[in-house]
């Protein structure tokens, strides 16, 4: 049976979750720390003061910890804010007033009124789903997004609908506690971020999870309690404790030589052709190179051949860094604008099963490729290089 797990365990200064399978770092999470505030807590925060010129404010949520908000409220007020990013480089937290809960098949807002429903529903049934809870969002005043489970479970639409009402009953719940709580308090926390990591990897077949930190054993062995249920790691996936005192968990999986090669600017492609990846403040430039590839095709046939595998490992590369924001790609110009709609289809096949909102935008009009990529915390880079 081939490998497939998720080591977890302190790597420099932080906490690294690695997914492995086929000898193959599949996926990649870092963590700060293991207690602190989760992105989607909500907290009794303090408007500190406004700032005019841009319609915002700078709120406190902490003895000594101030965040941002993108909206103005007088100063001193005491108001329910949900964490939405964390601090990057020289930005301050950023919080919201909209307070947003997600649950297994829906995400249920407090703020304006809408109704989405997955882009990996088909656009027919997704219509009708929109249809099925526009009247409920109406009436309640909540933004509805629905998950990819309502629809491709049984009676997803049936669990949509209980879980939606416990979620508009517990944001209701918040803000009347808010109102007798003193300011910090936590009124709401959602999963911690690596319990919903290691969920997610339930659905890439891992077997177990490894780690030689007796904290983060105990965490992971701990029972915690959801808008949807109980939610306990040791009835889904195998936990084991790692105590060789010789060879760190870390050595024994070459985090080190993994880690590297996950952040190194040069990918190279199993035909001999290889990618270049800059991340910049703006945008993510990548390059597309065939350099030694020596496939026996057409010259056009062989851009398209490089063009399709490098498009493949694009998508890998987003994943496994955590790209997000603007992405251009120089692929390898084409002659043939046929070979141009074989790729723009293969990408979009290949980040149709992205985590994050992935986007195919379009090609220029000097053919660059432009994708855009939802916002998940810090990028990989960001995260183990930037100090």
């Amino acid at each position: 049976m081939t490998d497939n797990r998720a080591v977890f365990t302190k790597y420099e200064d932080k906490y690294v979750l690695m997914h492995i399978a086929e000898n193959e770092v599949k996926h990649l999470y870092v963590y700060s720390e293991l207690d602190g505030f989760d992105i989607g807590t909500v907290i009794n925060c303090r408007i500190e003061r406004q700032i005019d010129n841009i319609g915002a404010s700078f709120i406190q949520y902490g003895q000594k910890a101030t965040g941002y908000l993108n909206k103005k409220y007088p100063n001193g007020t005491l108001i329910p804010l949900m964490y939405k990013k964390e601090e990057n480089n020289e930005k301050k937290p950023l919080f919201s007033d909209v307070i947003s809960i997600e649950g297994e098949y829906a995400v249920v807002s407090k703020g304006p009124v809408y109704v989405k429903a997955s882009s990996k529903i088909p656009e027919h049934d997704r219509r009708l789903i929109i249809e099925e809870f526009t009247d409920y969002a109406q009436k309640e005043k909540i933004g509805l997004i629905i998950r990819t489970a309502a629809y491709t479970e049984e009676d997803g639409i049936t669990n949509a609908k209980k879980e939606i009402d416990d979620i508009v009953g517990s944001i209701k719940e918040l803000y009347e506690k808010s109102v007798h709580l003193p300011q910090y308090s936590v009124l709401y926390s959602p999963l911690p971020a690596y319990i919903k990591d290691i969920i997610y990897l339930l659905k890439f077949g891992i077997t177990e999870v490894v780690t030689d930190v007796p904290a983060i054993m105990e965490k992971l062995e701990k029972h915690y309690e959801t808008i949807s249920g109980s939610v306990n790691l040791t009835d889904r996936v195998g936990l084991r404790f790692y105590n060789d005192k010789l060879l760190e968990l870390s050595k024994l999986y070459s985090f080190s030589g993994r880690i590297s090669a996950c952040l190194a600017r040069k990918v190279y492609l199993k035909s001999g052709a290889y990618i270049t990846i800059d991340q910049t403040e703006a945008l993510t430039a990548i390059d597309v190179n065939t350099a030694s590839n020596d496939r026996n095709l057409s010259k056009d046939e062989t851009f398209l051949a490089v063009n399709i595998e490098a498009a493949t490992e694009v998508a890998r590369q987003l994943v496994l860094r955590n790209i997000s924001g603007i992405i251009v790609i120089d692929f390898i110009n084409m002659n043939s604008e046929s070979y141009y709609d074989k790729l723009r289809e293969h990408i979009v096949n290949e980040i149709k099963s992205d985590r994050e909102y992935c986007r195919f935008v379009d090609f220029t009009s000097l053919m660059l490729c432009e994708l855009t990529r939802s916002r998940r915390g810090k990028s990989l880079y960001q995260s183990l290089r930037c100090r």
